[in-house]
């Protein structure tokens, strides 16, 4: 397995492992934001699953969207919630998985 680190454009880190394999998106995350989703799903997977984790000070705040996790709905996709989740991955089929602590470059926020 080769490791490398990506500290700077996530975003095309993850579109670009995406189009690899269009299968199915798994994103397993504590935070997730609703732009960022979109831009994942205009690829087009097949399937989608989200964990996160349903903690309301998260929505309150503004690092996670409910726009999201209904989007995810919206496209036939499964959300799934893990009280205290705080790892971030983004499996993505046949591609080396993306283990990642910020993806939007805002020093205090993680998100998808």
């Amino acid at each position: 397995m080769t490791l490398r680190l990506v500290d700077t454009g996530w975003g095309a880190e993850l579109t670009r492992a995406s189009r690899a394999d269009t299968s199915a998106l798994r994103i397993i995350s504590p935070f997730i934001k609703l732009r960022a989703l979109e831009r994942l799903l205009a690829l087009n997977p097949q399937s989608v699953q989200v964990i996160t984790r349903y903690n309301l000070d998260d929505f309150a705040s503004g690092v996670s969207d409910i726009a999201a996790l209904r989007c995810v709905l919206a496209a036939g996709g499964r959300v799934r919630g893990i009280r205290g989740l705080h790892a971030k991955v983004y499996p993505i089929s046949r591609v080396p998985d993306l283990l990642a602590g910020k993806l939007q470059g805002h020093p205090t926020h993680s998100a998808v």
